[in-house]
C-alpha cells in the first residue's frame, strides 16, 4: 500500500510542470509589474523582449504557495529548465520527471565542490556557500545552442525492436561493469526521457556490444546526437551528465595510436573533471539520498581509469591520495550479485593499475612487488564461489559464465606482467606461461560461445599481453606443442575485435611484428625451467588443467628442456618444486597473503629495492612523431634492441 505522504509529494511534483506550462510572464517582468511577451517565445526557449534588451536572466514566473516559496524556488527553477530543454529536443515530457535511481536528482541541484579554503584561509574563514550565490552564465541557452538542439531533435534515436535490443544488450553486457542503472530505472527513463543525453549514451554503449546488423550505424548516429546534447548543455543535471559520459566510454572510434577527441580516454577525463567539480572524490554525507550512487559512480571511474591507463601505458587521471571515498560495501547495492562482481572488479583493476604505474615510473621495488603479490593472492582467495572459474574443492571447471571469465582475465594479465622475463636471454617464466595459456583458453571460450562482440576494448590489451608471451615461449621446443592452436586463437580473436575497435588493428600489427622478431631470436643456451617456484604455486592453486594448454608442461613432467630439446633432471621427482636457497624460504607457502610481507619485515638481509632496467633505446613501435603513444614498456624487454 502506498504511503500517503509519498502520494502527496508526487502530487506536488505533478503540479509544478503544469504551473510552468501556463506561466504568462517571466519572473523579472512579474516583479517589475510590466507586460511580458515570454509566452510568444515559449516554443523557442528564448528570453522575453524586456529581459533581452536589459540583459537580464529570463526565467518563467513560478506561482507557489506562500510558505513554500523560498524553500522550493531552486527546485522549481531546475524543473523549469529541464522542462523547457526537453520540449526543445522534441522529447516526450511526462507529468513527473524521472531521475536515474530516483536518487540521482535530489530536491535541488548540487553545488560545485571547492576545497581551496583548506589552504588559503587566514584571519577569517572563507564562506564558500556565499561564493555560490550568483547565476552561472552557462545555465542559459544561447540562440545558437537552441538551433543546434532543434536540428539534433530531427534525427530520431532508434525505435521499436532495435531500440529494445540495444537497451537489453546494454543491461546484459555493459551494466555489470558500470552498475549505475537498474531495470526499474530503465523502464521509467525510456518512457519519460527517451531522447535525453543519458538514454542516448545507453544506446551508444548498447550498440557496441550488439551483433545486430543495424547496431553499428544506429550507434554512430546516437553518438553524434549525444555529443550535441553534451556540448550544448541540454542536460543540466551534473550527475546524469557524468553517468552519460561514463557510458560513452564504450565507444572507441580511434585506436590509442592516434590522437582523438572521441576516444574513451578523452571521455574519461571529462567524467573525472565533472566528478571533481561535484565533489564525488569526497565521501558523501550519508544523509544524501544519492550517497550510494555517488560512491558507485566514483569507483566506476576509478576502475575505468585503471583499465585505460593500463591498456595505454599513460598516467591515470585519478590520484586516490586525493580522495576520501570509502570502499564499496554490499549495502551500496540493491542486489548481492552486483556487489560481489563489481567490488572484485574494482579491486583487480586497481591492483593492475598500481603495478603498471610502478613499472612505467621505474619505482617497483622488491618490497612493492611483494605487496602486489600479497594483494593478488588476497583477491584470489576472496573471490566468491559463484564467480570462481573452478570448484574450490574439486578444481573442476565450472559451467561457462561470461562474467566470471571477464573478471579473471585482468588477474592472469597481472601475473604475466609481474613475473615476466625481463631480458631476451632469459627463459620463459612458467607462471607467466601458464597465465598466458589461461587467457588463450578463455578467449577460445569467447569464440565458441560467440561472446567476442560482448567484450569491451580493454580485452584487446589483455589478449595482446598473452599473445606476446606465447610468441616468446614458442621458441622453445618444450613450450611449442600448442603453438598452432594458440596462434590461431590470437588471430581469430583479433579479427573479431577489430570489427568494432580500431585499437585491435594496432594490436594486430604489434603481434605480426613480434612474430617476425621472435623468428630471428636465438634460443638461449641455458636450461629451461618448466616447474613453478614454491612461492608461485598459490597463484594457480585455485585452478585446474582445463582452459590451459600448458598445464601439462608445468605439472606433468619431472624434467626441464635444454636449448635444443636436451634433458636435465631436476632434484625433485614430482617436477613441481625446485629448492630455494634463499634465507626467506617459505615452507608450504604462507597461511595468508600478509605472511609473505611480514616474513620480510624481520629479515635483516632483505635488500630493499631493485634497479629497474633501462627502456629500449631503439624505441620500437613509436608513432610518427617519435612518442610512445601506447606505452609499450613491457614487451620491449625481450624484443631486439634494434627496430630492424
Amino acid at each position: 500500500m502506498s504511503d500517503p505522504g509519498s502520494a502527496t509529494n508526487i502530487d506536488c511534483e505533478v503540479q509544478t510542470p503544469r504551473t510552468l506550462k501556463k506561466a504568462k510572464a517571466c519572473a523579472s517582468c512579474h516583479a517589475r509589474k510590466i507586460r511580458c511577451d515570454l509566452q510568444l517565445h515559449e516554443d523557442t526557449h528564448a528570453t522575453c523582449s524586456n529581459c533581452k534588451n536589459s540583459g537580464r536572466f529570463c526565467q518563467p514566473h513560478i506561482r507557489k504557495r506562500k510558505h513554500d516559496q523560498v524553500r522550493d524556488a531552486p527546485t522549481a527553477l531546475h524543473r523549469a529548465d529541464r522542462h523547457a530543454g526537453s520540449r526543445e529536443l522534441g522529447a516526450h515530457v511526462p507529468a513527473r520527471e524521472f531521475p536515474v535511481h530516483d536518487t540521482l536528482t535530489s530536491s535541488k541541484q548540487q553545488p560545485s565542490y571547492l576545497g581551496r579554503s583548506s589552504y588559503i584561509t587566514g584571519d577569517f574563514a572563507v564562506d564558500e556557500d556565499d561564493a555560490h550565490q550568483y547565476q552561472s552564465p552557462s545555465k542559459t541557452s544561447t540562440t545558437l545552442q537552441t538551433q543546434i538542439q532543434r536540428l539534433a531533435s530531427a534525427d530520431e534515436t532508434p525505435q521499436g525492436p532495435l531500440r529494445q535490443s540495444l537497451l537489453r544488450n546494454f543491461m546484459l553486457y555493459c551494466r555489470p561493469w558500470m552498475p549505475l542503472i537498474d531495470e526499474t530505472d530503465l523502464d521509467k527513463l525510456d518512457i519519460g526521457t527517451r531522447n535525453s543525453l543519458l538514454m542516448t549514451a545507453m544506446l551508444v554503449a548498447g550498440s557496441i556490444v550488439s551483433s545486430t546488423a543495424q547496431a553499428a550505424e544506429a550507434g554512430q548516429l546516437c553518438y553524434q546526437r549525444a555529443k550535441i546534447l553534451f556540448y550544448t548543455g541540454a542536460e543540466v543535471h551534473t550527475l546524469e551528465t557524468i553517468v552519460a559520459t561514463i557510458f560513452l566510454q564504450w565507444l572507441n572510434p580511434s585506436g590509442p595510436e592516434h590522437v582523438s577527441i572521441d576516444s574513451s580516454s578523452f571521455w574519461l577525463r571529462i567524467s573525472v573533471g565533472l566528478a571533481h567539480q561535484l565533489g564525488l572524490h569526497r565521501e558523501p554525507d550519508s544523509k544524501l539520498p544519492d550517497a550510494k550512487l555517488r560512491r558507485k559512480i566514483w569507483w566506476t571511474l576509478v576502475a575505468r581509469d585503471n583499465q585505460i591507463a593500463t591498456s595505454h601505458g599513460r598516467p591515470r587521471a585519478i590520484n586516490l591520495e586525493d580522495t576520501s571515498v570509502r570502499p564499496l560495501r554490499d549495502s551500496d547495492f540493491d542486489k548481492q550479485q552486483d556487489a560481489a562482481l563489481f567490488k572484485h572488479f574494482v579491486r583487480i583493476t586497481s591492483i593492475l593499475g598500481d603495478m603498471t604505474e610502478h613499472y612505467r615510473r621505474g619505482t617497483l621495488s622488491d618490497r612493492k612487488k611483494l605487496n602486489i603479490e600479497a594483494e593478488l593472492l588476497r583477491w584470489l582467495m576472496e573471490v566468491p564461489e559463484s564467480l570462481r572459474l573452478f570448484d574450490r574443492d574439486t578444481r573442476s571447471l565450472k559451467e561457462y559464465s561470461l562474467k566470471s571469465r571477464q573478471l579473471h582475465i585482468p588477474y592472469f594479465t597481472a601475473l604475466i606482467i609481474l613475473f615476466r622475463d625481463v631480458t631476451p636471454t632469459q627463459t620463459p617464466s612458467p607462471l607467466s606461461s601458464l597465465a598466458a595459456s589461461f587467457i588463450s583458453g578463455i578467449f577460445e571460450e569467447y569464440l565458441t560461445h560467440e561472446d567476442m562482440s560482448h567484450l569491451a576494448a580493454p580485452a584487446i590489451f589483455y589478449l595482446l599481453v598473452a599473445a606476446l608471451v606465447q610468441i616468446s615461449y614458442h621458441r622453445f621446443p618444450r613450450w611449442n606443442a600448442a603453438r598452432t592452436e594458440e596462434v590461431q586463437i590470437i588471430n581469430l580473436s583479433l579479427n573479431e575485435l577489430k570489427r568494432r575497435f580500431p585499437t585491435a588493428l594496432g594490436a594486430e600489427r604489434v603481434v605480426n611484428q613480434a612474430m617476425k622478431h621472435a623468428a630471428n631470436l636465438q634460443t638461449p643456451y641455458t636450461p629451461l625451467r618448466t616447474c613453478l617456484k614454491p612461492e608461485h604455486q598459490d597463484f594457480v592453486s585455485a585452478f585446474g588443467p582445463q582452459l590451459c594448454r600448458q598445464w601439462q608442461v608445468v605439472f606433468g613432467s619431472n624434467e626441464v628442456d635444454g636449448p635444443m630439446g636436451g634433458r636435465f633432471n631436476t632434484r625433485h621427482a614430482a617436477g613441481l618444486i625446485e629448492p630455494v636457497s634463499s634465507s626467506v624460504r617459505t615452507e608450504s607457502r604462507f597461511g595468508t597473503p600478509d605472511d609473505l610481507v611480514n616474513t620480510l619485515d624481520h629479515d635483516p638481509d632483505w635488500p630493499g629495492t631493485v634497479t629497474m632496467g633501462p627502456e629500449d633505446p631503439a624505441a620500437i613501435f613509436l608513432d610518427q612523431d617519435g612518442f610512445d603513444a601506447v606505452g609499450r614498456w613491457w614487451w620491449q624487454d625481450w624484443m631486439p634492441l634494434t627496430g630492424s
